[in-house]
């Protein structure tokens, strides 16, 4: 099962009705926060100020499975600079939900094979959980949405345990969003599903349960998408006229 979110907001009402019957006080968790900047992140010393057990990133996690009855003491973190590679392996096989944490994508696949993961993720049979970065990875390709004029749209390699749909993290009405879905429809002709903060996915085999304010686009979608895209475009070439 994998379980596509944004923020780490999953114990509020939009997708606790859903997750209670799924996560249980008796499961172990094992966060593997590896998406970080090495400007922000560099040293096991730093790693600990922001994941070790009560410092903020940590406890920002913990509370929401905590929310379900998880007791702090089942809530572990993968150590990117202490834990050997046969440790990181075991913690994996004794998990029941791994949950991958949001940042920088590229940086999370580097460090998963630097630590030679990518089969021990691949081969897991529990919960795969992901926050914004942490989600897209889980896709055999996924895509990086410009985030300002002039850069390019881009698609990468993931893990490969989701395929045949595509996601939009942290979704918006707005031109980079509105662009990066017609882009991706016209390319690759697959169903995408938009995940607003307050929204997300669950996928279950052939199974798909939307959380809170996700939706599906589609083919049939790009005609619409472009008139609300054409109509922001000239919204902000009026207000440039203003100045």
């Amino acid at each position: 099962m994998n379980i596509l979110l944004n923020i780490n907001n999953f114990s509020e009402d939009f997708a606790y009705e859903y997750l209670k019957d799924i996560l249980h006080p008796k499961m172990k968790v094992l966060i593997i926060p590896f998406s970080y900047h090495e400007d922000w992140i560099d040293s096991a010393e730093e790693f600990d100020r922001h994941y070790r057990k009560g410092k903020d990133e940590y406890e920002d996690i913990a509370k929401e499975f905590m929310n379900y009855g998880i007791p702090r003491r089942n809530i572990q973190i993968l150590h990117y600079y202490r834990d050997s590679i046969r440790k990181c392996k075991s913690k994996i096989y004794h998990a029941d939900v791994l949950f991958l944490t949001g940042g920088y994508p590229d940086r999370f696949l580097y460090r998963i094979d630097q630590k030679n993961l990518r089969r021990s993720i691949q081969n897991f049979k529990g919960i795969v959980m992901g926050t914004s970065a942490g989600a897209m990875i889980q896709f055999d390709r996924y895509h990086v949405t410009p985030e300002e004029e002039g850069m390019d749209y881009e698609y990468h390699e993931g893990l490969g345990l989701l395929s045949g749909f595509d996601i939009e993290v942290h979704y918006e009405d707005t031109f980079a969003h509105l662009s990066s879905l017609i882009t991706d429809l016209k390319l690759h002709q697959i169903p995408i599903f938009a995940l607003p903060n307050h929204g997300g996915m669950i996928v279950d085999g052939d199974e798909m349960v939307l959380l809170g304010d996700a939706f599906e686009i589609g083919q049939e979608d790009i005609e619409l998408m472009q008139d609300e895209l054409d109509e922001i475009v000239d919204e902000m070439t009026w207000q440039d006229t203003e100045y």
